[in-house]
């Protein structure tokens, strides 16, 4: 682009142009030898990137693992990577205390689509906001499914409670006028909203067990849903 040479460019410019360099590379070893097999072996190929770029390496690698003799493997720690990629494309690698290591594939087992979120909370128990919030809202489709009415906040924490989740915290919302109501909801909508409005600081934030806890009955009524 406007005529800037590559050894002006970004990390990220120079990380693109490399790769396609190997892929060009392998596809011409590739045809003047129409037996042979390719294994694209590459870390992080988001590293640098722009959101854009990313979506478009991703979906060019998966095109080029779909042709004949050829295997794309990358490393990744980004959650727009994951979501591109379906459950059949994703393994987890293990290590025991013996630094021994196995490969394991990731199932589908709640959320409808790969989330480096739940993959983390299955593979290392990371508790995380995150899924937490992926989570309520996931839950929150399903209760709508039921009934429309469960879009709001005070019917869906009643769908909880019928659940099995316990209304046990109090929240303190700010209105529009500047006055205050107090709620009684679960700890589940109150992670939530913990999430959502940080910008409230009239209620104490949540212990560590609090959220694990909420996460995990929020685990268990997902799993009875399947």
């Amino acid at each position: 682009d406007e005529d800037i040479p590559i050894n002006k460019r970004g990390s990220g410019i120079k990380r693109l142009v490399l790769i396609n360099f190997f892929r060009a590379e392998a596809e011409r070893r590739q045809k003047e030898n129409k037996n042979s097999s390719i294994i694209y072996a590459i870390e992080e190929p988001e590293t640098s990137q722009h959101k854009k770029h990313q979506d478009l390496l991703i979906s060019a690698l998966i095109n080029l693992s779909r042709q004949a003799n050829t295997q794309v493997i990358i490393t990744t720690h980004s959650a727009n990577v994951v979501k591109s990629l379906g459950h059949d494309n994703i393994r987890l690698v293990i290590s025991d205390e013996h630094n021994y290591k196995e490969v394991r594939k990731v199932e589908k087992q709640i959320l409808p689509s790969p989330s480096l979120n739940e993959i983390n909370y299955l593979a290392f128990g990371d508790i995380s906001e995150e899924f937490h919030n992926e989570l309520y809202g996931y839950l929150q489709e399903k209760a709508i499914d039921e009934s429309p009415n469960n879009s709001t906040e005070k019917d869906f924490d009643a769908w909880l409670q019928a659940k099995g989740c316990l209304q046990q915290k109090t929240w303190i919302r700010i209105k529009k006028d500047g006055t205050r109501s107090i709620n009684n909801v679960t700890i589940q909508t109150y992670v939530r909203n913990h999430y959502h409005h940080p910008e409230n600081t009239l209620n104490v934030k949540y212990t560590q067990t609090e959220l694990e806890d909420s996460l995990q009955k929020m685990t268990e009524i997902a799993k009875c849903l399947l």
